[in-house]
């Protein structure tokens, strides 16, 4: 009897064992899918990361490039403003060079002169002779239309004093 008992336990020994294996790799296989799924998490997560900051690469590069199309638009406007000035300059100094025998002139003699100029030069210069003329006259009649004004005025206070 005893031997029948003990071979039944060894039967129930051998039948639990056979679950506790089956239950091991139950327990392996769940454990391997958990890990497969943490890896593929990972692989997403780091998939995210990676596509992010090839996102904030290239909004940094093209805040960069922006940056320096500004800077060089305006190197270009600096550039540009500094020939003016020095085309100003030169305009000034040839007015500055200008024969005061050449203020005499008449209107007519000038203009005579500028059509008959062979140089753009020649035709600026006497160009600038005419509108320093003009800007001359038009100083003298204000200063006479003041005075003649300043005249009437204290004549009308003349009389209005009588």
């Amino acid at each position: 009897f005893l031997l029948k008992e003990l071979d039944t336990l060894r039967e129930k020994n051998k039948k639990l064992e056979d679950k506790l294996s089956e239950k091991d790799k139950e327990l392996k296989t769940i454990k391997l899918d958990l890990e497969l799924q943490e890896r593929a998490t990972e692989a997403k997560i780091a998939e995210k990361i990676a596509a992010l900051v090839e996102e904030v690469y290239s909004a940094q590069r093209e805040r960069d490039e922006a940056v320096m199309a500004r800077l060089r638009l305006a190197n270009e406007e600096r550039d540009e403003a500094f020939l003016r000035v020095q085309h100003l300059e030169e305009c000034l100094k040839e007015l500055e060079n200008i024969n005061p025998e050449e203020n005499d002139m008449t209107l007519q003699e000038l203009l005579n002169r500028i059509n008959n100029a062979d140089t753009g030069i020649d035709i600026l210069k006497n160009g600038a002779i005419i509108l320093n003329q003009i800007h001359r006259t038009k100083e003298r009649k204000k200063k006479i239309i003041a005075e003649e004004m300043n005249a009437v005025i204290e004549q009308r206070d003349a009389a209005l004093y009588q």
